[in-house]
Order: C-alpha cells, then sequence, then structure tokens
C-alpha cells in the first residue's frame, strides 16, 4: 500500500502552489499596466518622470489649493474644507502631443480631474480646457466651460460607468494628439474624444481632488512623453 505523503511534503507543496499563483497574479498586473502603449501616436522623448522618492513634495509641483504632501514614496492630495474649493494643484510643464502615465489610489476622496488649461494666447477663452474627470465609479473627458462667456457650458464628450476601487492602485494612461484625446486603464474601455480646441499648446498638468479634509487620492510614477 502507498503511504501518503508526509505533512511537510504536503505544506511545501501547497505552499509552492500557493507562490505559482501569486506569482502569475503579479505578471498579470504588471503586463496589463505595461501594455497601456499609445493608440494616437508612438512615445517621443520622455518629458517628465518623477516617483515621489522623497520626503517632501518636488520641486515644481505647485499647490493652488488643498493639502499637497509625500510619504511612503507617494503623493497624497486632498480637498480642504475651508478653500471653499476642490484640491487643486499644477505641475509646469509646455506640451502639446504628448502622453501622460500616472498611477493613482482612491484614499477616501471621491474625485480626482487630470486635465490642461490652454498656453496663453492660444484661444480666446477663460478658465479650463478639458479634464479627465475620475471617481470610483465613473469617469469622464469633459470640455470646461468658457468663464468669459455666461453661456458657456462644462461637456462631456465621453463618460463611462465603470469601477475604481478605494485603496487599489490603477495605472492611467492619458494622450492628446491633434484634437483627439484618449483615457485608457487596464481592465477597462478606453475613453475617446475629440473637439476643435484640444490640439492647442498647454503650459502644464492640471490636478483637482474632491472630497473632505482627510480624504486622499495618492499619486505615484508620472511620466510624460511627447506624442509623436
Amino acid at each position: 500500500m502507498k503511504k501518503p505523503p508526509a505533512r511537510g511534503v504536503h505544506f511545501a507543496t501547497k505552499m509552492k502552489t500557493i507562490a505559482l499563483a501569486l506569482t502569475a497574479t503579479l505578471l498579470t498586473l504588471t503586463a496589463s499596466a505595461a501594455d497601456l502603449e499609445p493608440v494616437l501616436g508612438k512615445k517621443g522623448k520622455l518629458l517628465l518622470e518623477e516617483k515621489f522618492d522623497g520626503d517632501a513634495v518636488p520641486k515644481g509641483w505647485n499647490r493652488n489649493t488643498g493639502k499637497l504632501s509625500v510619504s511612503g514614496g507617494v503623493l497624497h492630495a486632498s480637498e480642504v474644507a475651508a478653500d471653499k474649493h476642490a484640491g487643486a494643484f499644477r505641475k509646469p510643464l509646455p506640451v502639446q502631443d504628448c502622453a501622460i502615465q500616472i498611477d493613482f489610489k482612491f484614499d477616501g476622496a471621491r474625485m480626482f480631474n487630470l486635465g490642461f488649461d490652454p498656453a496663453p494666447g492660444e484661444l480666446k477663452k477663460k478658465g479650463h480646457l478639458f479634464s479627465l474627470v475620475v471617481t470610483a465609479d465613473s469617469w469622464n473627458l469633459t470640455e470646461h466651460t468658457d468663464k468669459a462667456d455666461p453661456k458657456s457650458k462644462n461637456v462631456a464628450h465621453a463618460k463611462a460607468a465603470v469601477k475604481f476601487e478605494q485603496g487599489k492602485w490603477h495605472t492611467l494612461l492619458l494622450e492628446c494628439k491633434g484634437d483627439d484625446v484618449v483615457a485608457r486603464v487596464a481592465g477597462q474601455e478606453p475613453l475617446r474624444a475629440t473637439a476643435k480646441d484640444f490640439h492647442v499648446k498647454k503650459p502644464g498638468l492640471v490636478f483637482r481632488m474632491g472630497g473632505k479634509d482627510d480624504q486622499e487620492v495618492l499619486f505615484d510614477n508620472v511620466k510624460v512623453w511627447e506624442l509623436k
């Protein structure tokens, strides 16, 4: 009669199976993020790479409202109720056709925006150009109102119901080329939008966050390329 394997052998086999499963999962997740190559063009010159490895907000990441800090190798951003305005910060970086990759995680916050203003002199428009608006259960590409025109309204060119879980990292790729914009996150259907003003020069990245004082959005691994 064949003897059953010893308990130690059975335990080692079980642990090896679990380790292999975890490795496969990690490889799948890594591949999903790595597969976010641009669809509107090809990556050109790398214009920015920021990993937030220090213990202070890097130079050039400028807070307008809200709270901004670095800890644990990531950027923490939140709204502050006393400001009576969404949390907002900017990273000056002159771009036009570009691809932006960023890791984000909701840590209580209800939303964040990543978008642009038009560079001075590019448009007869006051205010933001467009934003990707991300919440825990939806996202959209919105062209913003002209604050100089009281009849102007925000226009959501593309929107979808999705699930971005609190406490989970996601990798986003936002592309701008000519009049076209595409937003992609691994595992989600892309958002696509076209508008005649999207092609203009842009002075840098604009971020906004919404939520209570202690509710944050975390950001990491920011990369920006020219899009050829």
